[in-house]
């Protein structure tokens, strides 16, 4: 393998490195809104049960609004909660793997002028 061909190669795996990091930031941004979410949800639910109305939330469903329970409201935040961690962690994996195998690519460059 040629050195430009390598530098190339290093170069595509270090722009797929920060693409993935920057998809986990945005992951882990959409995880603190949830969370954010959830807690003002229980707090809802907190002032609801003084009361003797049933807690509702009014919910964005992609372009419109949708009321629902506040209970219903919880389960989908947590269920998004779990899809969003599981897609951060095969963000992490591929991360790891990516910057494993730059690291051998780096070095087998380095290996290459040494000899």
């Amino acid at each position: 393998m040629d050195l430009v061909e390598h530098q190339s190669k290093i170069e595509q795996l270090a722009e797929d490195i920060i693409t993935d990091q920057q998809l986990k930031i945005d992951y882990d941004r959409k995880l603190q809104e949830n969370r954010e979410a959830l807690c003002r949800l229980r707090e809802q639910q907190q002032k609801i049960k003084s009361s003797s109305r049933i807690a509702t939330s009014t919910v964005n469903m992609g372009d419109f609004f949708v009321v629902v329970s506040t209970a219903k409201a919880q389960e989908m935040v947590d269920g998004a909660q779990k899809e969003l961690e599981g897609a951060i962690e095969g963000v992490q994996q591929r991360l790891k793997k990516k910057v494993e195998l730059l690291g051998k690519l780096e070095s087998s460059r380095e290996h290459g002028r040494d000899s």
